[in-house]
């Protein structure tokens, strides 16, 4: 048998897998396998978001806050079974899940489209409003502090939210409401990884919309896989090395209070129509 690990793009076969590596070893040693799969599943990503994207940029640049609005949840909706897309194929590459990547993405995105397309307009809709209240603070010109301080612990607050919102579409078949509860639950049980995962998210999409159409190049670039990668990273401890105990943490919490929806967040899981 072979000692090497299979990427996305090799067919399955046995090997003896060798410890994983943590920490910005683990990291490289996924771009150099799976960055193709990253970046293909991140443009597919880019093209989701774009049509309503564009259309909150136009209501921006009218002033218009309901085009802003319509245009972000419009992109959610589009965009949210591209965004599970984007994160299933992250999963598989941090499980080091053999198999050809567009065969894996085209399944995973017909068990999640319906899914996610929900939590996706929630996060457009946020997305859209936020940016729009953000746009009327600095044109009003007299918002106090407290103000922005507010603006800005709520950006980080849902950035985190949505961040455990959005993971766990690909990995369990739930309802909303305890997609939500496992969410908030998983938010402050794990708040010092969900801070930096957070702030990461939200630095990244803040700087890269502020200056539109300068970074374009960046979104071309990075687009939705960089951030995601390492987002997803941090809060299954790949950038700790406790980061087995906190992943078998969060699978006991899943196992304990929901037994049905646990997919073994810490070993294989299998497809949900039980493939």
């Amino acid at each position: 048998m072979s000692n090497q690990p299979e990427t996305n793009e090799t067919p399955a076969t046995g090997y003896t897998p060798a410890p994983r590596k943590v920490g910005l070893p683990r990291f490289f040693e996924l771009l150099g396998r799976d960055l193709w799969a990253f970046y293909r599943a991140s443009f597919l990503c880019l093209l989701g978001f774009l049509p309503g994207t564009a259309l909150a940029v136009f209501g921006q640049m009218g002033g218009s806050a309901l085009l802003t609005v319509l245009g972000g949840l419009l992109g959610g909706l589009l965009g949210g079974p591209f965004l599970s897309g984007m994160i299933d194929t992250t999963l598989r590459a941090l499980r080091d899940e053999p198999g050809y990547w567009w065969h894996t993405y085209k399944r995973a995105w017909k068990q999640n489209w319906k899914q996610s397309l929900l939590p996706g307009a929630l996060l457009g809709l946020f997305v859209g409003s936020w940016s729009w209240m953000l746009r009327a603070q600095a044109a009003a010109g007299n918002t106090s502090t407290m103000m922005w301080v507010a603006s800005l612990a709520g950006i980080f607050v849902c950035t985190g939210f949505f961040s455990w919102l959005l993971a766990q579409v690909p990995l369990v078949d739930l309802p909303l409401p305890q997609l939500a509860k496992n969410a908030g639950l998983m938010f402050f049980g794990f708040f010092p990884r969900t801070l930096a995962a957070a702030l990461l998210l939200a630095v990244y999409w803040g700087l890269t919309l502020l200056y539109l159409p300068f970074t374009i190049i960046t979104l071309l670039a990075f687009g939705f896989w960089l951030p995601v990668v390492i987002a997803l990273m941090i809060p299954f401890g790949v950038f700790n090395f406790n980061g087995v105990i906190i992943g078998f943490i969060v699978y006991l919490i899943l196992e304990h209070f929901w037994p049905s929806a646990s997919r073994r967040l810490d070993g294989e899981y299998s497809d949900k129509k039980g493939e």
